[in-house]
């Protein structure tokens, strides 16, 4: 191989597999090194090909949101979770739109077929509160109104026999699917290997080797890969690895725990997102019932409570699954980011490094279109989406790994302390880009931003600080600002 075209990509969950079966079909030189790790995202995912479903707020959007209105923290003229960026889900459908050709695809090359499903997404609407957050999304859908169906309680008893009679209907996203997630990790690093790949398992990548600004080799044990561009896509350990070169990429874990059912004849034909759990039923018969949305570092373990909380929801969606027995339950760490976009591309300065991480709940979708656009990118060329809305460089200017800091005490004199609303501080995304937002500003000490109250509480230096700025600051970023006294 010439190393001046060898690509090391170091993580073998879906997305390093992506990238190294693009990267050899592109005719590069690839060597995958990956050490597998409990909870891994890919392990975890139900496979949903949701790209309007995830970007409008479904899935955990949807279920926080019917929390805060449950315990009435809804701020007035708020009506539905956050949406993502409309460049996200133009990046998103347009990956999802990859995936007939590629099913074909990894079916030639490695033997796999990655069970691709056209099931759609149902969002369930048991009550007012899930009709207000669905009327919009069909009123001013981003991606157009022929994606989207509003079934009467009618017409979703015909179309799905299982699902309970106590709802006000159902929105159908059209074109939202699912696929088997083990199966798509595993096509894609077969297909990459009979490209030429070369596949290390079990085996950890302990530094990047850099030479004037550029990498030049990857360290994997006792061994030396020469290479010219080297890629972290080792979902939520992607820090770990920015810090072998000196950047901070700030993805975090996001534990989310899952339940999986017996082995069923066939109960849904669509996949269900409602406002306690979503459900989609697998080929082989088992129905994957998730997710929780838990800020608990790297612990991979399960809780009662949330066994409990899931089950439930499942139940209320699909009353026969109360005389069903669990086969297992198991959770995963998502690589969260601080805006919930994926980080990808270069990083300034340093040539030869590419970031695939940051995916959060997306991993499986995005998929196709990550792998591509890196190995654009390692060929030389231009890539099919433009990158821009995902480099690292947006973090520019902000601590993005400590986004949000927590001030501890205001006794000094000389600091100051105010609060906002923010109404549309939704998620803990939103509250990390305020933070960022707010951290930029010279004189600003701390930032609290508590997402189930909508309020952030900043801490400045008062003599160099005026409100107006922090409310200025906010309004570029995308919020109002309500001073609370």
């Amino acid at each position: 191989m010439n190393a001046a075209r060898d690509v090391v990509v170091i993580g073998g969950g879906v997305i390093g597999c992506s990238v190294a079966y693009y990267c050899a079909r592109a005719g590069l030189g690839v060597t995958l090194i990956d050490q597998p790790k409990r909870g891994r995202a890919t392990s975890a995912s139900a496979g949903g090909l949701w790209p309007l479903g995830e970007s409008v707020g479904l899935g955990c959007g949807v279920i926080f949101h019917k929390a805060l209105a449950g315990r009435g923290q809804l701020p007035e003229g708020v009506h539905g979770p956050g949406q993502l960026p409309k460049a996200f889900l133009d990046f998103a459908l347009q990956s999802n739109a990859m995936f007939p050709r590629l099913r074909d695809e990894l079916l030639q090359t490695a033997g796999i077929d990655i069970e691709l499903e056209r099931t759609s997404l149902l969002f369930t609407m048991y009550d007012d509160g899930d009709v207000a957050f669905a009327k919009p999304l069909l009123e001013h859908c981003p991606c157009g109104q022929n994606r989207i169906d509003w079934l009467t309680p009618d017409e979703l008893a015909k179309a799905e026999p299982a699902v309970t009679r106590e709802v006000r209907g159902a929105l159908r996203f059209n074109g939202d699917d699912q696929v088997n997630p083990y199966r798509l990790a595993d096509a894609f690093r077969a297909a990459a290997q009979r490209l030429g790949a070369t596949i290390i398992t079990h085996t950890a990548v302990t530094g990047i080797e850099m030479r004037a600004g550029r990498v030049v080799a990857a360290q994997a044990g006792a061994d030396r890969y020469p290479c010219a561009m080297v890629v972290n896509a080792a979902g939520a350990w992607a820090v770990n690895v920015g810090r072998m070169i000196g950047i901070e990429v700030p993805v975090r874990p996001v534990r989310g725990q899952i339940l999986g059912t017996e082995t069923l004849p066939k109960v849904l034909s669509a996949c269900l997102s409602t406002s306690n759990c979503y459900l989609a039923q697998k080929q082989h018969g088992e129905i994957i019932i998730g997710s929780t949305t838990e800020e608990v570092g790297f612990d991979v373990g399960t809780t009662p409570e949330a066994m409990r909380s899931l089950a439930a929801g499942a139940v209320r969606a699909v009353p026969s699954l109360a005389n069903v027995h669990l086969k297992r339950v198991w959770s995963g760490l998502r690589p969260g980011s601080p805006d919930e976009l994926p980080i990808l591309g270069p990083v300034d300065e340093i040539a030869g490094y590419f970031n695939a991480c940051g995916h959060f709940r997306t991993g499986i979708v995005t998929s196709p279109m990550t792998g591509l656009m890196i190995s654009e990118l390692a060929a030389g060329q231009s890539t099919s989406f433009p990158l821009e809305p995902f480099l690292f460089s947006r973090f520019a200017g902000a601590d993005p790994q400590s986004a949000i800091v927590h001030a501890h005490g205001i006794g000094d004199a000389a600091l100051a302390e105010m609060r906002f609303t923010v109404p549309e501080m939704q998620c803990e995304g939103c509250a990390n880009k305020i933070g960022q937002a707010l951290q930029a500003i010279s004189g600003v000490t701390g930032v609290d931003a508590k997402v189930e109250l909508k309020q952030v509480w900043v801490r400045y230096e008062s003599s160099k600080l005026q409100e107006q700025t922090l409310k200025d600051a906010l309004h570029r970023a995308g919020f109002s600002a309500i001073e609370t006294p």
